[in-house]
């Protein structure tokens, strides 16, 4: 498993340390800005919920066919995400959705410890299928809710994923979430991203769908209402 140099570095470093190491990435004319690298946090989903009508990228099944929707780990043995809407690239709040520049984009993830330690042993490729939308802070959890770069959610950072962990299996799912930080959140983890494993991964995805050289859906801007 492929891991950034700098990944090293964050072993034994507090947070501004870690910081510093982030990419700055400007936004599009609509807003949307995909990073390359740099921290943010972690949190879980379940993506066979949303197979009837399809994640945000088109995607209707595991790779596999199979349908998920079970316990985390309980998977066929995937490595999806879902990011935050200003990375993702499409407003599904102004009838700008569907798929994003970010579908089909994959990120290594690599969890920090409650030390500021680098777990490098842990850290797993994820392949983006879906978007976490500035809407899911109507329900009161802020994770995906930043509007432009600089913005910051619930867990100080601009850029959030979250990991589709019914597609992961009992070993991916145990040694990704070994020591997690906050019950099932991983608070800090490195990401960066990465040219994707190939395409034996993907899942099938509707007619509408994008998983490759996906483009950003910039009819409305980030968190434009109507």
């Amino acid at each position: 498993m492929l891991f950034s140099a700098s990944l090293v570095l964050l072993a034994g470093t507090g947070l501004a340390s870690a910081l510093s190491l982030q990419t700055r990435q400007s936004a599009d004319a609509a807003g949307y800005s995909m990073p390359e690298s740099g921290i943010a946090a972690t949190t879980q989903f379940n993506m066979g919920s949303e197979f009837g009508g399809g994640t945000s990228c088109g995607a209707n099944a595991f790779a596999d066919g199979s349908k998920g929707g079970g316990a985390g780990g309980s998977g066929p043995g995937y490595l999806y995400a879902a990011i935050n809407q200003l990375a993702f690239g499409a407003n599904p709040q102004a009838d700008a959705g569907g798929p994003g520049a970010a579908c089909g984009v994959c990120y290594q993830i690599t969890p920090i410890d409650a030390n500021d330690k680098a777990l490098c042993d842990q850290a797993m490729v994820f392949k983006i299928v879906d978007e976490c939308p500035v809407s899911a802070a109507s329900t009161g959890v802020n994770n995906c809710n930043q509007c432009k770069v600089g913005d910051v959610n619930t867990f100080g950072f601009s850029y959030h994923f979250d990991i589709a962990v019914d597609a992961m299996n009992q070993k991916q799912y145990d040694l990704f979430f070994k020591g997690v930080t906050q019950g099932s959140n991983w608070l800090k983890t490195r990401y960066q991203k990465v040219a994707c494993v190939g395409p034996v991964d993907d899942p099938p995805i509707n007619s509408w769908g994008c998983l490759s050289n996906c483009k950003n859906n910039d009819q409305k801007g980030v968190c434009a209402t109507s």
